[in-house]
């Protein structure tokens, strides 16, 4: 004790053993961060090695895919050159990759309905072959965390293998109409089984050769009633040459049209927009990208496809493929009239865009950041929707209920169409700037051999009688719808037609198509619930239905009835002949 009488004070701290333990500790901690982090960076380097691996295999299947003939000629990288002896190395992110190409080849064995190894039908070339790629690497990236750490840690050798299965049909050709003769050991493709639509909603029209084209029925998505609307149709292209249901799916054609408000922007800055989409005869081109006039997407309350409609519907501005001697290829509207152009200013070669009024009157819109209304048609090429030319309704008709139900009355109306856009085919093929010439699609009757239709479907009056069970029916309208036809398109019309000037017996450049009807861009689409229905007198003594319409065809239009009183009714059906008209807004 001091002289206080208290306790002497020991001073405070760490003895030399507890320091020794926390420096251990530490140090532990320490060499596990470190080990953590080679860790991470042996998986970070794994992981992108296997990322550049996947990219390399990805292209080269790509690469493998995209042949333009089937025979090699040792120039051209043709289906026969797809074989197992393809090894090569590629350096890609400092890595040496090593690519393997293992080929098997299938044969289509009809009478077996299975796809074989071995050729047992003595074909030149096999249906498909089966393509595995495995790309394998030495080099997985990452640091060393040894005394060399200033060199590259080469790390455990890893490989990955994706496969795929390459038709022996050429990319390019890809979305031909038709593909076979009929026969299912005639087809590229593995046969799929289709069911033909049920008539009188879906019509299948004869092409020849056991091969049939039908439209399904467009089905509407109301985003704003009367104005803003979504539909979609497919063409399907289909052999059976049994004439059942057990026919086989050749092709499939997606397409949108859609309704949509658009705000206007003139070019600055190598802005722009894509050429329209077009069919070449064997599949559709895209257009490409060049300053013009564009659009944006005025709303978000409408059609997701109204930002590639609004943006792409203009024309105007030069590109690299454009045609001098075909002008309608860089055309929207290939069949507006002149006028319908601007000659001059920021806009020059566009056609002209419209809003709606406050009393429904147009207000051209021609000043940065004007609103206008527009109308697309949108086709799918490679998986995306492209903005295609706009439709031209060639035709419309208009049926009473009992019409095409039977076989033999939709053999009847297949025969018209088909004579119909033969006809028209001949009344185009040498003209230069067809387009302008107003040519006009015959009438039924007015195609020869005439067509007999039913006298009620077209002039004589349809009589509605309760005594006769009439008091009501459907009354239904089909359009025919026929593309622009460029003319590298016609030239292979012509030659299809064996009207080609050229030498006799020359090869005309389309695998397995037999005739034009094939190649030309023609669809009968049933408008019944797009089109508007009005009576004359007004709703005596037959009233006809004109609703508002509603998503899937939830709406009433052309169902005439019977209301009171007796005489004669005259029923009409309009429909715009445009894109606008699949919409059905106006």
């Amino acid at each position: 004790m001091n002289n206080n009488g208290s306790k002497m004070n020991r001073s405070s701290g760490y003895t030399l053993i507890e320091v020794l333990i926390g420096i251990l500790i530490f140090a532990v901690g320490m060499m596990a961060l470190a080990q953590l982090q080679g860790n991470l960076a042996r998986s970070g380097g794994d992981a992108n090695a296997r990322t550049v691996a996947m990219n390399v295999a990805e292209e080269t299947i790509e690469q493998i895919r995209v042949f333009s003939k089937l025979d090699s000629d040792g120039v051209e990288h043709a289906f026969a050159d797809i074989d197992g002896d393809m090894t090569n190395s590629v350096e890609r992110a400092g890595f040496t990759y090593t690519v393997d190409v293992d080929v098997q080849d299938y044969w289509y064995n009809a009478d077996a309905g299975e796809f074989q190894a071995t050729n047992t039908g003595d074909k030149v070339h096999p249906d498909f072959k089966q393509v595995a790629v495995t790309v394998s690497w030495t080099d997985a990236g990452g640091f060393n965390t040894g005394s060399d750490s200033d060199q590259p840690w080469t790390g455990d050798s890893g490989s990955i293998t994706i496969s795929d299965v390459i038709s022996s049909m050429t990319s390019p050709s890809g979305g031909k109409v038709a593909l076979g003769g009929g026969g299912g050991d005639t087809l590229y493709s593995p046969p799929v089984d289709y069911n033909p639509g049920q008539n009188p909603d879906i019509v299948s029209i004869n092409l020849g050769d056991n091969k049939f084209k039908e439209s399904t029925t467009p089905l509407p998505d109301v985003l704003r009633t009367d104005e803003l609307v979504e539909t979609s149709f497919d063409v399907v292209t289909y052999s059976n040459p049994n004439n059942d249901t057990n026919a086989t799916f050749l092709r499939r054609e997606e397409f949108r049209a859609v309704s949509c408000e658009c705000t206007l922007r003139i070019p600055s800055g190598g802005k722009g927009g894509l050429r329209p989409t077009i069919w070449n005869g064997e599949e559709y081109d895209e257009g490409e990208f060049v300053s013009k006039p564009y659009g944006e997407s005025a709303s978000n309350q409408q059609s997701d496809l109204c930002g590639l409609c609004c943006r792409d519907h203009h024309d105007g501005g030069n590109g690299e493929y454009d045609v001098a001697g075909d002008p309608g290829m860089t055309r929207y509207g290939p069949f507006r009239s002149d006028g319908d152009y601007y000659k001059t200013g920021s806009l020059a070669g566009n056609h002209k865009h419209y809003n709606r009024g406050a009393n429904g009157q147009l207000v051209l819109a021609e000043q940065d950041g004007d609103r206008y209304v527009e109308a697309c048609r949108l086709v799918r090429k490679d998986g995306f929707f492209r903005v295609a030319q706009d439709l031209r309704q060639e035709g419309l008709n208009a049926f009473p209920e009992s019409f095409l139900d039977s076989s033999d009355e939709v053999d009847q109306y297949s025969d018209y169409v088909t004579k119909a856009v033969n006809a028209y085919k001949g009344s185009v093929l040498y003209l230069d700037g067809y387009e302008t010439k107003g040519i006009d699609m015959p009438k039924p009757g007015g195609v020869t051999p005439a067509v007999a239709f039913p006298a009620s479907s077209f002039s004589n009056p349809t009589l509605m009688s309760d005594s006769n069970g009439y008091a009501k029916q459907q009354l239904r309208s089909r359009g025919i719808y026929l593309d622009y036809m460029t003319e590298d398109l016609r030239r292979k019309i012509i030659c299809l037609d064996g009207l080609s000037p050229g030498e006799s017996g020359e090869v005309c450049d389309l695998e397995r198509v037999s005739s034009a009807l094939e190649i030309i861009p023609f669809y009968d689409v049933q408008l019944t619930w797009l089109s508007r229905w009005n009576e004359t007198p007004s709703t005596y003594p037959v009233d006809v239905t004109n609703q508002a319409i509603a998503d899937g065809n939830g709406h009433s239009r052309g169902v005439a009835e019977l209301t009171s009183g007796y005489g004669d009714t005259t029923i009409k059906v309009l429909a715009h002949g445009g894109s606008l008209g699949l919409t059905g807004t106006d």
